[in-house]
């Protein structure tokens, strides 16, 4: 589905990659956003057109404002989630009324179907379109949902969910994770549940869960770089690649170019195409003004959806504001030394591909993980979204990343490994997708608990018995000493009687 620009990007990438390497590729774009590029240019494209309330609820003011509530706030994203579902289960429907295109679809027989694991309903349209072979993909790292119906080892003690911050050996952090993690499971199965009642409502209730074709795909592909991750246990058919959406900087035109030269030192701020600055509650767009005017010796580039109505940097010299940027471009220029961000998957790739340091301003989902991972590897400051009242705070976090070595000598060392990663993530992808064209699910991939029951997986039959033997000692322990004492008792009783 096309509801922003980091899913857009990557799903496109892919498909551009593997066109490249003269794969016939059809990419299905079900659209909720016509405002944002198809991230593709190299493939066929089938489109369907926005549901109308879908459209409506995606881009109006409907959608639960994401810029309440602390970074880590959980109550934001369980209210966010329940509107993104009814989009989702809106925009399959719709999809799903398409028989032309379906038919057409069939007709192609494809080889392989990615579909991604954000909206479900690309793995019911595998199935019914009849593809050989079915890969999951998702637009960051794997999250917790995915793990668990794939089987994938995950303790909660050091695999850090997608909604936690930084993970650590306390109570409560390892409790807040496990927290977090629930959060993840209810928020996933929910929006593969609008699939599956999209799907079942017009071919029957048997019609088989997405969730099973996510847990059997041949492959999971996912936006996740090892380089720019936090270490976690993972399975054979996980393939991550996710500097591949991160293009090559483009020459900058000649407008960013003059912009660049303005000054010294340039720093980009952008909030992502989802929660966009204009959003932004008054007292945040002070509080950033503020602080950008304390840096009277820097050019801030800031992505600012309505130009026009920007009281709050009237008589900044310093900020230019732009609808649109071509943020990878710019983060590719040696003049631009850090980036303000909202801390999407495709803004930390991009940052630790080109080198820079980073403040992550985290607003939902996986973005509070995103900046954990930045922190721990020494490239990011974390700020939380309600802070950016706080003129000072803001300004702390700016100076640190542009004044601070560490950061940038931290942000050079990421990019550094990445440039000498011994395999290239289009190599890995190219590779593993015709190997899962040619011979679809390769059972010894599978992960051998995939279909345990949970007290076979977790031992819980074994544990029971472990604690079973000592209880049952302590308790025949204690029938045997009761029932000594009591024919002690008799004895003495006897005895008195004599």
């Amino acid at each position: 589905m096309k509801n922003s620009y980091s899913h857009a990007n990557f799903m496109g990438r892919l498909s551009d990659v593997l066109a490249e390497s003269g794969l016939d590729v059809t990419t299905l774009i079900s659209e909720v956003r016509t405002d944002i590029s198809d991230g593709t240019s190299k493939s066929k494209i089938v489109r369907v057109e926005p549901q109308k309330e879908a459209y409506r609820i995606w881009n109006t003011a409907e959608m639960p404002p994401i810029f309440d509530g602390s970074s880590h706030d959980l109550r934001s994203i369980l209210s966010f989630t329940d509107h993104i579902r009814q989009v989702f289960l809106l925009q399959c429907h719709h999809l799903l009324t398409k028989d032309d295109m379906i038919e057409q679809l069939k007709r192609e027989e494809f080889d392989a179907v990615i579909g991604e694991t954000f909206d479900h309903c690309g793995f019911g349209l595998a199935k019914i379109i009849g593809a050989k072979t079915v890969i999951a993909t998702f637009s960051s790292s794997l999250n917790d949902y995915t793990a668990w119906i794939t089987g994938t080892p995950s303790p909660w003690s050091i695999t850090q969910a997608s909604y936690s911050g930084v993970l650590d050996r306390s109570l409560s952090s390892r409790l807040w994770n496990l927290l977090c993690v629930g959060v993840d499971y209810y928020v996933n199965w929910s929006w593969a549940g609008a699939a599956n009642e999209a799907f079942r409502a017009k071919y029957g209730d048997d019609f088989p869960a997405v969730e099973e074709m996510v847990a059997n795909a041949s492959l999971i592909i996912t936006a996740g770089d090892p380089l720019i991750d936090l270490a976690r246990p993972t399975q054979r058919k996980i393939i991550d690649i996710g500097a591949i959406g991160v293009r090559d900087a483009n020459p900058l035109d000649t407008e960013y170019d003059d912009i660049l030269n303005l000054r010294r030192k340039t720093v980009i701020f952008s909030m992502g195409s989802v929660a966009k600055s204009a959003s932004l509650p008054e007292e945040y767009k002070r509080g950033i003004a503020e602080a950008f005017r304390r840096f009277p010796d820097v050019t801030f580039i800031w992505k600012y959806e309505e130009p026009d109505n920007a009281k709050h940097v009237a008589g900044l010299d310093n900020v230019i504001l732009r609808k649109w940027i071509p943020q990878n471009d710019l983060l590719g220029d040696k003049r631009v030394s850090a980036l303000v961000t909202h801390g999407g998957k495709t803004s930390l790739n991009e940052v630790g591909a080109k080198g820079l340091p980073a403040v992550f301003i985290p607003i939902y989902g996986d973005q509070t993980k995103n900046a954990a991972i930045a922190v721990k590897l020494g490239f990011g400051v974390f700020l939380n979204k309600l802070d950016l009242t706080n003129a000072d705070l803001v300004e702390t976090a700016i100076r640190a990343v542009l004044h601070e070595e560490k950061y940038s000598k931290a942000a050079k060392r990421v990019a550094a490994t990445i440039r000498g990663r011994p395999f290239s993530p289009r190599e890995l992808l190219v590779k593993h997708v015709e190997f899962a064209a040619q011979f679809g699910n390769v059972k010894s991939l599978d992960q051998e608990g995939l279909n345990y029951p949970l007290y076979i997986y977790w031992n819980l039959d074994i544990l029971l018995v472990i604690l079973a033997i000592p209880l049952l000692s302590i308790i025949v322990l204690c029938w045997c000493t009761v029932r000594c004492f009591r024919q002690s008792n008799v004895g003495n009783k006897k005895i008195k009687k004599k």
